[in-house]
This record gives structure tokens, C-alpha cells and sequence, in this order.
């Protein structure tokens, strides 16, 4: 295994040093303790060109011979990710909200499917209800109670989904108010692993 690096300064390298990165790191020609060396420098590098490197030679014939290269992958990206000022913290806080958003509109869209389900399924049993009340073989009380529970789960879900519109719309200000750029395009799912407490 390569040496372990310290985090790198983003201005120590050029682009000129980028393309040699990419150069080696898609060679035939270069041993496998120089592929580690590159890509530990690469992941300790925190920005976007060098994970997008990291995350093109993870895809390559040669991958395998680095390990540990999932392993660089997430640490790269985690301190590419990481906030190194007032607005990068407040727009990397902004992501996990909007995790936390998702996985609760989630779980409220999962609640809506299940009363839908229930609901059709329960149209199918007043319907026969009503043709056994036409035919004069049941009470009609028992379609009253049935339509008065249905009259019910249908509020339930209606209420369902205006609070998943109302989420959908602080989630989508909340993306909107982010103005670091390299935070714009996180998908914000990635957040779950991330805990402030």
C-alpha cells in the first residue's frame, strides 16, 4: 500500500499534473506502487477534477490492482465535500435538511400508496355490498359504515399528500438556496451517513 498522504493544497497542482495523473493511471506501463501513490495523492486532493479521476480509474481494467480504491474513493470524497467556510457549512448543512426531507416524504409516500391500496380494495368490497343490499340480502347499514370508513381513509390520504406537496416545495427552496457550487449537484440521499451529533 502506498505511504499515506497528508490532505494536499488544490493550488500545488496544475492542470498540467491532472492530465499526468490520468496519463499514468490509464497506462499499461505503470506499476502497480505508482498507480497507489497516484491514487492516494488524487484522494487526499480535495476537488472535484481529482475525484472525477478517481471515480474514471475505479471504472478501469487496472482498478483492481489498488485495493484500498473504493476506500480512497469515499475519503476524496468526503473532504472534497467537507466545508472550509461560513456559507459551505451552512449550504452542507442545507444537504442533510434535505436528506432528512426526502427520507420523511418517503415514508409519507409510502403511507399515501398504502391507504390508496386499501381504498381500492375496499371499492371492490362496497361495490358488492351494494349489489347484496340491491338484491336485499344484507342490511344497508353495512354499506353506510363501510362508505363512512372510506369517506375517512380518503381524508386521510388527501391530507397525505398535501403534506408531501408541502415538503416537496421546502425541499425544492431549500435546493434552491444552496449556493456553493460543488454542493448544487450532491445528491442529497448521500447525506445519510453523514450525523452532526
Amino acid at each position: 500500500m502506498a505511504e499515506h498522504k497528508d490532505i494536499q493544497e488544490p493550488e500545488d497542482y496544475t492542470e498540467a499534473d491532472y492530465m499526468e495523473f490520468e496519463r499514468k493511471l490509464f497506462s499499461p506501463l505503470v506499476q502497480k506502487s505508482e498507480l497507489e501513490d497516484i491514487c492516494m495523492t488524487l484522494a487526499h486532493l480535495p476537488t472535484k477534477q481529482a475525484q472525477d479521476i478517481l471515480i474514471r480509474f475505479r471504472e478501469s481494467r487496472r482498478a483492481s490492482e489498488v485495493e484500498w480504491l473504493d476506500c480512497a474513493v469515499e475519503e476524496g470524497d468526503f473532504l472534497y465535500l467537507s466545508p472550509t467556510n461560513e456559507q459551505e457549512e451552512r449550504d452542507y448543512l442545507a444537504l442533510k435538511v434535505m436528506q432528512e426531507m426526502w427520507d420523511e416524504t418517503i415514508e409519507l409516500q409510502v403511507k399515501h400508496d398504502e391507504v390508496r391500496l386499501e381504498l381500492d380494495m375496499l371499492e371492490i368490497r362496497y361495490e358488492a355490498i351494494k349489489s347484496l343490499v340491491k338484491k336485499g340480502e344484507i342490511e344497508e347499514t353495512e354499506a353506510i359504515g363501510l362508505e363512512n370508513y372510506k369517506i375517512f381513509r380518503t381524508s386521510e390520504m388527501e391530507t397525505l399528500a398535501r403534506d408531501i406537496s408541502v415538503k416537496e416545495k421546502i425541499f425544492d427552496q431549500i435546493k434552491a438556496s444552496i449556493r456553493t457550487a460543488k454542493y448544487k449537484e450532491v445528491d442529497p440521499t448521500s447525506m445519510r451517513h453523514v450525523h452532526f451529533t
